[in-house]
């Protein structure tokens, strides 16, 4: 008998937080590194948020909460979701979650069995396939290619169902391509969910980080069965990572067994951090757009200084804050993978990118670039990549 549980293993972490710690590493040694690893506004929290948190403080609010969440957030978060996609979302099908990953855990493991199906999308957000497989799923991958934009298509989704299919994984804007699914592809992919009896997990975390007036699209605008779970949260859009607040909306047979796992989890989410959160959804939300505003200039930045690097291709992104750069030729000559290159760049020159193969195999070949930073570190960065890649090449 062994000491841990064999389901345990099927947990991976995120490479993104390796990445920084190697960086961390390099950096105590006394060498400068331009970050554009980790997938973290580099904003702080609005102001009328911290206000807000501080004053729940002062009144007491520092005790237990009902596990779903305070009504006062359910209801603003319904509110908001209402607004912004047009649809009516009944507050009591909100469930807050300790961040967006929490809610990510809590829908699969609510739904999946030993052998169901999940597809989902490749390079993507790890969790999607380590929760999969942790709760006896089977992670079927949706490969993203950037010859179609790094879109899922209904198409390709039906062409990987089977009677097995328990659920299909959608994310946009996307992470790490950056890429955002059209109206006809997210309308497409809810109605082969509802012809095929599977729910649809849409994960909408960075929502509304949309340049060039792209519209979002959300299944919940096109669902008539009650097949769609949104998860989301406040950490990209309001640059709360810390606070670890997120959440659920959940069909309605599914709260109360989510309900359940949620409490046995974490008990209930933080009580002062929800007054925060009720803030940040009926505050000013000037902030946010300002945010939009300075990651597309950013993206802009970052899209002309990657002209000047020879041997690589890549996709304009549009939405999120990432550029998912394919560097197989550069990989090819120099006898690496995404990984060594990466830890190569981070050790000689000073630049910390995401390996590709962090985000899924059918990464392998890309890294990927943030750019939760100023234009000035951007720019520094991306001119250690291009000196990093001319020396490589020589030798």
């Amino acid at each position: 008998m062994t000491r841990t549980s064999s389901r345990v293993y099927k947990i991976t972490q995120e490479g993104a937080f390796a990445v920084l710690a190697k960086a961390r590493e390099v950096e105590a040694k006394g060498k400068n590194v331009i970050h554009m690893e980790i997938g973290e506004p580099d904003f702080d929290t609005p102001e009328n948020i911290k206000r807000a948190a501080i004053e729940a403080l002062a009144k007491g609010a520092t005790h237990y909460t009902p596990t779903p969440g305070i009504p006062e957030l359910r209801k603003a978060i319904a509110e908001r979701i209402s607004t912004d996609l047009g649809v009516n979302v009944d507050w009591k099908n909100v469930l807050v979650t300790l961040g967006c990953k929490e809610a990510i855990f809590a829908s699969i493991m609510s739904i999946v069995d030993d052998g169901d199906e999940v597809i989902y999308p490749n390079p993507g957000y790890p969790a999607y396939e380590s929760i999969t497989a942790y709760a006896g799923g089977k992670p079927v991958p949706l490969r993203l290619s950037e010859s179609n934009e790094f879109r899922m298509t209904p198409e390709e989704v039906n062409e990987l169902m089977t009677s097995r299919t328990k659920a299909i994984i959608i994310n946009s804007p996307h992470n790490p391509c950056g890429s955002v699914l059209r109206k006809e592809d997210v309308k497409g992919i809810v109605e082969v969910a509802e012809d095929r009896n599977a729910f649809v997990i849409s994960d909408e975390i960075y929502y509304p980080i949309l340049f060039d007036g792209l519209k979002h699209y959300s299944p919940l605008s096109f669902a008539k069965k009650d097949n769609v779970i949104l998860v989301d949260g406040f950490s990209k859009r309001y640059a709360m990572t810390g606070w670890r607040l997120g959440y659920v909306v959940a069909p309605s047979d599914l709260v109360e067994p989510m309900t359940k796992l949620l409490n046995n989890l974490t008990s209930c989410p933080n009580q002062f951090v929800q007054y925060a959160g009720i803030e940040a959804l009926r505050g000013p939300q000037d902030s946010v757009k300002q945010m939009v505003k300075a990651y597309e200039e950013r993206r802009n930045a970052v899209m002309e200084k990657l002209k000047e690097i020879e041997n690589i291709t890549y996709l304009r992104p549009q939405g999120a804050f990432y550029a998912f750069i394919n560097v197989q030729k550069i990989l090819s000559r120099v006898g690496m993978n995404s990984e060594q290159l990466v830890a190569r760049l981070i050790e000689d020159y000073g630049v910390a990118v995401l390996h590709g193969s962090s985000m899924g195999a059918y990464g392998e070949g890309f890294i990927r670039i943030s750019f939760a930073n100023s234009v000035e570190n951007l720019i520094e960065g991306i001119s250690r990549l291009k000196r990093a890649f001319n020396n490589m090449l020589r030798r």
